[in-house]
């Protein structure tokens, strides 16, 4: 009788101790979610590249055979495809997402169907307990008691045994439903990942099919060798321009600023004398009034003075990786360094990168800094340049202004809105950094993959 006293005691403590048709869903549902809310933002850039695709299909459709049509098709295409290649990335890391899914959830099928399988274990062995045993043993236990403290304690125990055996079953009920909805998950997930690969597949077609058509119309560009010849010396032409006045725009600057740096030591060095001489006046009240006419130091508020400058200097120096891309579109048809041109087969050095944007997207300035020059560039467009102290960014290609010169910049503040397709680049920006007069690669310098928009 003690032996079976011991094992209900024993039960019951276990069922104390643990609980385990619990505890491993709430963490693969927290998993499954924060994966789920992945999946949504990847699905949301794919769709907004879809958008931004069927636009430039619209106007590739409306292009006919003439040289410039066709040149401009080119353009188009060239955006097309930087898309499509953003969108198959994407893609391919939202089935990746899934993947991840999927294995949560098998993992977590697996350990609640053998939590059930313990859970019916241990029931049966509740119940062929009961069995051997049945409820006149239990009285039996109760009244052998050699005492009523004795007989008390063991009619509560009895009790708890029975509201064990109770709990027992409704766990058994959970563990069936919560199995039931992770196989449910499972088919989800499955069919989630059927559907993007099959996508991928799609878009990879699709891809394939752009790129030869891109090559037709290369070969058909490369037929008219004035024309090439022409463009791509207007091309280069519009490249030095571009550096040479970026390079004269710094000079300028430089001297610029070096001689209000010096109208002001001049000025506050005239201060300094005249708050001296201020001093020694003999008159109480009239000392008084000019000791504070000339107390506070010479300011130029319209002018970003050297502390400041020096620290967004070297918070630009420290944010190599980390700064923030001027649009929301992280999509580039033209990467920096030397490229050889598609089209005309030579090889010519791309002072910054071109991102394909929504028409008129907002444009944010990467970094504080001030406006020291605003002006239309060939083959730019508008562009802004912005003093970071010895690091410059130049915004290019813009459809509208939304600053002026010497205006002093936060991060983030809205530069202007991005070409459209009057602009001469199209629907993209042209987006510079530079390290005094030396051009640096942006992709090296914006954040690779943001966590979030800063926008």
């Amino acid at each position: 009788m003690r032996k079976s006293f011991s094992y209900i005691a024993f039960l019951i403590c276990l069922a104390v101790i643990t609980n385990p048709a619990l505890g491993q869903g709430q963490d693969y549902t927290k998993m499954r979610k924060q994966i789920i809310a992945k999946q949504k933002d990847t699905r949301a850039e794919i769709d907004d590249l879809n958008g931004q695709i069927k636009s430039y299909e619209k106007r590739l459709k409306l292009a006919d055979k003439k040289y410039e049509a066709l040149y401009e098709k080119y353009k188009d295409l060239k955006q097309l495809i930087a898309l499509r290649d953003r969108k198959l990335s994407k893609l391919q890391k939202e089935q990746s997402e899934i993947r991840d899914e999927i294995e949560i959830t098998t993992t977590s099928l697996h350990k609640k169907q053998a939590e059930l399988k313990q859970l019916i274990e241990d029931y049966k062995k509740t119940l062929s307990y009961l069995y051997k045993h049945g409820r006149t043993s239990q009285l039996a236990l109760i009244f052998s008691s050699s005492s009523i403290n004795k007989m008390l304690v063991r009619a509560f125990y009895l009790d708890k045994f029975n509201s064990f055996r109770e709990k027992q079953a409704e766990n058994i009920r959970q563990a069936e439903k919560e199995l039931e909805q992770t196989k449910a998950d499972l088919v989800d997930a499955k069919t989630k990942n059927e559907d993007v690969l099959s996508e991928i597949k799609e878009q990879k077609k699709k891809l394939a099919a752009k790129k030869q058509q891109q090559k037709k119309n290369v070969a058909l560009l490369r037929k008219n060798r004035d024309k090439i010849h022409n463009k791509l010396k207007e091309v280069q032409q519009q490249k030095e321009k571009l550096n040479n006045t970026l390079s004269e725009l710094i000079l300028k600057e430089e001297k610029i600023r070096k001689a209000q740096i010096e109208h002001i030591r001049k000025l506050e060095e005239e201060r300094k004398k005249k708050l001296e001489a201020a001093k020694k006046i003999e008159d109480a009240a009239k000392r008084a009034k000019e000791v504070a006419k000339y107390s506070k130091p010479v300011e130029d508020k319209a002018f970003m003075n050297s502390k400041k400058l020096d620290k967004i200097e070297e918070d630009f120096a420290k944010s190599k990786g980390q700064l923030p891309w001027p649009v929301k579109s992280h999509t580039i048809s033209e990467h920096f360094g030397r490229r050889r041109h598609p089209v005309y087969g030579t090889v010519t050095e791309n002072l910054g990168i071109e991102i394909v944007t929504p028409a008129r997207a907002k444009v944010h300035a990467v970094k504080a800094g001030y406006v020291i020059d605003i002006r239309p560039i060939p083959g730019y467009g508008d562009v802004v340049v912005v003093k970071h102290g010895r690091f410059f960014t130049a915004y290019g290609n813009l459809s509208q202004i939304m600053v002026s010169k010497s205006e002093i910049l936060q991060q983030g503040d809205i530069i202007g809105l991005s070409g459209d397709s009057n602009s001469t680049r199209g629907k993209s920006l042209f987006f510079l950094i530079r390290e005094n007069n030396k051009n640096l690669d942006p992709e090296n310098w914006l954040q690779s993959e943001p966590i979030s928009s800063k926008y």
